[in-house]
């Protein structure tokens, strides 16, 4: 008895489709993010004292933000990973393993600032029923000014990590250039907090990239 082979089964190949998923989380992440900026707008500006912004606070609509940038967090974590996933098939290193963590960092950070008014109308109404005091409201105001800059840093590092990257698997050089142009303006003292805004088109772009490269 001979055991023969069938050669009619063939392996399973790709079938040419190109899944929208990138390209969904990344211009979700952008109109989240453009959402919950109309929504935050500026809801201490103006405040001289801190029992000034506790009143201001008090009033705003702060909510509906934070979720916006939660979900923004979310897709544009994913955007990270599928990013991660189609560099490391070039050439897997150091540089691809640090792109989920360094991105999930920068827009959990984001998260933090935008949450933080948030934060303190919720544990002075919701948990306390006293209303936001002067303290939250100072709180808020320290987390928004720490987590905004450190924001910042951490998203350099992950451009960096994504220009090494990207220019080790030699998959993109427009890929490779944009993103050091937005580490470079995120480094610069004078715009970087107005580039932190900018990200999101960053993340939408490339998940528009990696739905056409498929």
């Amino acid at each position: 008895m001979t055991t023969t082979t069938s050669s009619g089964v063939s392996a399973p190949h790709a079938t040419g489709r190109r899944s929208p998923l990138p390209a969904l989380a990344g211009v979700g992440a952008l109109l989240a993010f453009a959402a919950a900026a109309v929504t935050f707008g500026d809801p201490m500006g103006g405040a001289a004292t801190p029992a000034e912004a506790a009143s201001a606070l008090a009033g705003a609509d702060v909510m509906l933000a934070a979720v916006l940038m939660g979900l923004y967090a979310l897709l544009a974590t994913a955007v990270a990973g599928l990013l991660a996933v189609h560099l490391g098939r070039g050439r897997d290193g150091a540089a691809v393993r640090l792109l989920p963590l360094l991105g999930a960092g920068h827009v959990l950070l984001m998260t933090a600032a935008t949450a933080a008014p948030a934060a303190a109308v919720t544990v002075g109404t919701l948990t306390f029923g006293d209303g936001v005091t002067p303290t939250g409201a100072e709180f808020a105001l320290l987390l928004m000014n720490v987590a905004h800059p450190m924001a910042a840093w951490v998203g350099i590092g992950f451009l960096v990590a994504v220009a090494v990257a990207a220019w080790t698997a030699r998959v993109s050089r427009v890929l490779v250039g944009i993103s050091a142009v937005f580490a470079l303006g995120l480094a610069l003292p004078p715009v970087g907090w107005a580039v932190t805004y900018l990200m999101a088109f960053w993340f939408a772009g490339v998940g528009l990239w990696l739905w056409r490269r498929g």
